[in-house]
């Protein structure tokens, strides 16, 4: 399979040479940064830290073929993401071509709850008056939704380049940016969405999440004309034990991979 991406001709600094520790048990932080890294260059791929977000575009537009559309809230070109509010985890094989991407987008909703900024499509567009499609909403049945509030994280913009996605890419990235989200700017929760397709075949699970709930209908929308969905979400305290396990998990996943030798069912979530 072909694909295309922006090769980066400059020099590049590694992330654990990008992130400064601000937030969170720091002596914790940092062994899970280095490992995580270390495991992820174990695989092929060298990752950095950005916030360039036309390029994220870009490589989204290249790579439609195994990438739906980028969600409206990791698309600069609606104006709500940007350095104050996002970042994106870039990984690049040995010739510099980009094969994995992970964003991330803070929202402080004080008072209000995550099926607040949800329904009225908030999440999605800074102005959805004015930027919506036509006739597009969004219904939320899912528990969480009415609990998340705060500083709350959406983890998405997730591409695996699919010869990347047996490489436990799919474990690494997303709690590699949820570490980054909680140091940055001290999360309360973070989450994400998945199709209900690919929580039956273990994405969730893969990514570390354990509070998996069905009923999210996101109608008309660019992305998608119809996508009925899971919301995926942990609390800061569910998220440093997870990230506590992590060399565990790596052991277990390999020691799996090496006895069943099955591929694993795992791609980018679905409203990503």
């Amino acid at each position: 399979m072909t694909y295309h991406s922006r090769i980066q001709t400059t020099a590049f600094r590694r992330l654990p040479d990008q992130i400064t520790l601000q937030h969170g048990p720091r002596d914790a932080l940092g062994r899970f940064f280095l490992t995580a890294d270390k495991a992820a260059r174990d695989r092929g791929v060298t990752l950095t830290l950005s916030t360039d977000f036309e390029l994220l575009r870009e490589v989204n537009a290249r790579n439609q073929g195994s990438w739906h559309g980028l969600a409206p809230s990791f698309d600069c070109a609606y104006g709500g993401i940007d350095r104050t509010c996002g970042f994106w985890l870039i990984g690049r094989d040995d010739m510099g071509d980009i094969v994995t991407t992970q964003a991330a987008r803070v929202f402080n909703t004080g008072d209000e709850t995550l099926k607040d900024y949800l329904t009225s499509l908030r999440l999605f567009y800074p102005r959805p008056e004015e930027q919506k499609q036509p006739g597009e909403h969004c219904l939320v049945q899912s528990p969480g939704a009415s609990h998340l509030r705060g500083r709350i994280v959406y983890s998405g913009g997730t591409w695996i380049h699919p010869e990347y996605r047996k490489r436990l890419m799919p474990m690494i990235l997303p709690r590699i940016s949820r570490a980054l989200a909680l140091t940055l700017w001290d999360s309360e929760f973070t989450f994400s969405m998945v199709s209900h397709a690919l929580v039956s075949k273990g994405v969730a699970t893969a990514y570390g999440y354990r509070n998996i709930e069905s009923g999210i209908r996101w109608m008309n929308s660019a992305t998608e004309l119809r996508l009925d969905g899971t919301l995926v979400w942990m609390d800061r305290n569910e998220q440093l034990a997870d990230m506590a396990r992590f060399d565990d998990l790596l052991d277990t996943a390999g020691e799996s991979r090496t006895v069943s030798r099955q591929p694993e069912a795992i791609t980018q979530p679905a409203l990503n």
